[in-house]
């Protein structure tokens, strides 16, 4: 694993363990047995630190759509694929504890919720779109608005689970039950937005 990779999941581990506002640059470099220089030099200061765990975890997702946007899998392995990533991302610790905190900070430190929107969201959602419109283009799939549609992907793959592991209520799913999401979601998306041809 890279110094950086090491320096970013130990940013995650004490934002999880303290929350965004408690959490300092100085906590992440003596986890890492790093100078505060370093981390600073690195990522500028405690936000552009969490951009940068925002973006990584960003392009894992995105990594797999460009992959799908160049290959020829069919389009429920492909949507599958997407959907695992996507529900490992988003309904694990680190994701949860990133969107707690730009929750909790929203007010005080609207930046971290900005961030997080550019970053992860904005910056990942395209390349689905991107990979809807492909589809559709090889009469895969048919719809009219393919940002509906990227939105009702997400929606049957997430449901309200997201909520609920931000609020706490159940733990992150196991892989097992992260495939099972992932498929259905394919699955239904297909039934929906298949093409009738």
């Amino acid at each position: 694993m890279q110094r950086r990779d090491i320096i970013l999941d130990a940013a995650t581990a004490i934002l999880r363990e303290k929350g965004y506002r408690d959490t300092t640059m100085q906590d992440v470099a003596r986890r890492v047995s790093a100078s505060k220089e370093t981390l600073y030099a690195w990522f500028g200061n405690k936000s552009g630190l969490f951009q940068a765990v925002i973006r990584r975890n960003a392009d894992t997702v995105r990594t797999v759509l460009e992959g799908h946007l160049d290959g020829d899998a069919p389009v429920e392995e492909a949507l599958t694929d997407v959907g695992r990533e996507l529900a490992r991302l988003l309904f694990g610790d680190g994701a949860v504890a990133i969107n707690r905190a730009a929750i909790s900070e929203a007010r005080s430190e609207p930046v971290l919720a900005r961030i997080l929107v550019e970053t992860g969201r904005e910056a990942t959602l395209p390349f689905l779109v991107r990979y809807l419109e492909r589809c559709r283009g090889a009469d895969l799939l048919d719809f009219d608005d393919p940002w509906e549609a990227a939105e009702t992907f997400l929606g049957l793959l997430l449901g309200d689970l997201q909520v609920r592991r931000l609020l706490g209520v159940v733990d992150a799913p196991d892989a097992k039950v992260i495939e099972t999401r992932a498929k259905q979601a394919a699955v239904k998306f297909l039934r929906l937005y298949g093409s009738k041809q």
